[in-house]
């Protein structure tokens, strides 16, 4: 026996409720372990935080600072084993604060997370890109990785609106750019890391305080050229053993390593549009960290 037209619709709106329902508790579970977990981490003046938005160069600085911190080291079987994710980890349980609380310092830990979420008393070293060169890039990521099949200029509206993962690039650059003054704030541009990258470094070794002879700031500047990590992709994949699992194809997570991509791929207009104010100075929630638990 078929089942009514009626019967259908209400079975749809069933289904719905029951997956949002589920969503939500799991949200909420991890913002229950993240916020557990970020009271719990004893911070250290010495913790090194690299936030960003995602696609901004987040890897790159990671693994900048793990060459100036692991002289002649073999490399590790994945990057987030010494630089771990830090709201990642604590909310899907991966580590507990317990256990990047006997890491040795000095810790490095990646997030895409605001300030305002992230424990004080550590440094802080955010890395901003062009919006349109991260449109592009996450567009990529998105078809790759998340199994989106639209069209760029679907993923430009969604984009514009902060209707993706980690919500708006505006909002995220604007509660950043508030912090920029502050003592314990260094923002690091993309572009500058891709066209003078010693100098980048110079001057993030400047701010940790740390003594860096020239050898190691020169072997810093080699292996952390776009041909050198590419060559060890598989260390730097997070999504890679996951997406295996899964049964999906991975594909490369180390797109080009340039800069100005927007500019070929986006019309005049869309590019103007990044040009324009769009942050409108929301006061943090609670619920907005579910965007950023992924």
């Amino acid at each position: 026996m078929r089942p009514t037209k009626t019967a259908s619709r209400v079975l749809a709106v069933t289904t719905g409720v029951l997956d949002s329902a589920v969503r939500n508790l799991d949200n909420a579970r991890r913002i229950a372990k993240f916020l557990h977990g970020r009271m719990e981490l004893e911070a250290r003046p010495d913790d090194v935080f690299i936030s960003s938005y995602p696609r901004s160069g987040t890897t790159l600085t990671q693994w900048i600072l793990y060459l100036l911190t692991h002289d002649e080291q073999p490399d590790p079987p994945h990057l987030t084993q010494v630089s771990p994710w830090f709201e990642r980890s604590l909310a899907i349980g991966e580590r507990t604060a317990s256990d990047l609380n006997t890491l040795s310092s000095p810790r490095i830990f990646k997030s895409h997370l605001p300030r305002q979420w992230l424990p004080d008393g550590g440094r802080y070293i955010y890395v901003e890109r062009e919006g349109p060169d991260v449109l592009v890039s996450y567009f990529h990521f998105y078809r790759a990785y998340l199994g989106f099949e639209g069209t760029l200029d679907e993923f430009y509206r969604r984009f514009m609106q902060g209707r993706v993962q980690y919500g708006s690039w505006f909002e995220h650059v604007a509660g950043w750019r508030e912090h920029a003054a502050d003592p314990d704030v260094l923002t690091v541009r993309y572009e500058d890391l891709l066209s003078d990258r010693r100098a980048c470094i110079e001057r993030i070794v400047d701010f940790l305080g740390w003594e860096r002879n020239e050898r190691l700031i020169q072997r810093a500047v080699i292996e952390s050229g776009f041909e050198q990590m590419k060559r060890r992709e598989p260390i730097f994949d997070h999504a890679t053993a996951l997406l295996l699992e899964r049964g999906v194809k991975p594909q490369s997570f180390l797109r080009t390593g340039e800069a100005g991509q927007g500019q070929g791929a986006l019309n005049d207009v869309q590019i103007r549009a990044f040009r324009e104010p769009k942050s409108k100075g929301h006061r943090l929630a609670i619920r907005g960290l579910a965007a950023f638990l992924q």
